[in-house]
């Protein structure tokens, strides 16, 4: 479990929290309406099984699998040796012993090579979640626009509510954070040093390497 999608949200509408609270809702809308469009339009642009990120995955996860040699156990149990590696593939499970097949819903390059070896197509191995169809469901519903503050039908036991500020816990003295706290290794990067192949020399390499012996 990772905090990806919600430190994405906060550095998109890092600026938007400064709004007041309408303001920042219709930014949101906005936000949201103009992702699910693109989206949509990417899905529709899609004319393979699966959609265009997880299609290209399978792409190089097949242009992976045909240097893997087969051998196959039972009609669903396969070894997929890899130089001098192995990898148990169970095909009626949908597992692999590398651990992505089952981890990314998505035939891995071994599962890839054990259906090439039995001449089977990997549709039905791979999640729906990921086809074009499913992506296509997922974006129809549009986020719909919001008319003119003018045009709002608001009731009037909403109109004629206070909206008071919260009394709850004691604020705290300065500047509210808007950044997130960053690890040592984010503020601190790790340098790598540049050396030369021809002299030993560091900060530069053999391309402008004044020392390299001149072509005759």
């Amino acid at each position: 479990m990772t905090s990806n999608i919600a430190e994405l949200l906060n550095a998109v509408t890092k600026y938007a929290r400064e709004l007041p609270i309408v303001e920042l809702l219709e930014y949101m809308r906005t936000l949201l309406e103009r992702w699910t469009k693109e989206k949509l339009l990417k899905a529709k642009g899609t004319f393979t099984y699966l959609g265009y990120k997880f299609n290209k995955e399978l792409d190089d996860n097949r242009t992976l699998s045909h240097k893997l040699g087969v051998r196959a156990s039972t009609d669903y149990v396969h070894t997929v040796l890899d130089g001098v590696r192995r990898y148990i593939v169970c095909l009626e499970n949908k597992r692999c012993s590398c651990g992505q097949f089952q981890l990314d819903e998505i035939t891995c390059p071994h599962a890839l090579a054990a259906l090439r070896h039995r001449d089977e197509s990997f549709e039905e191995y791979c999640s729906p979640y990921y086809t074009r169809a499913n992506l296509l469901r997922t974006y129809e519903i549009p986020v719909n626009p919001l008319p003119d503050e003018s045009k709002w039908n608001v009731p009037q036991h909403i109109s004629e509510e206070v909206v008071k500020p919260p009394t709850g816990g004691k604020r705290q003295p300065g500047r509210p954070q808007k950044e997130r706290y960053k690890s040592y290794d984010e503020i601190n990067p790790k340098k790598y040093k540049i050396s030369c192949g021809n002299c030993g020399g560091e900060g530069h390499n053999k391309r402008s390497c004044k020392n390299a012996p001149k072509k005759k």
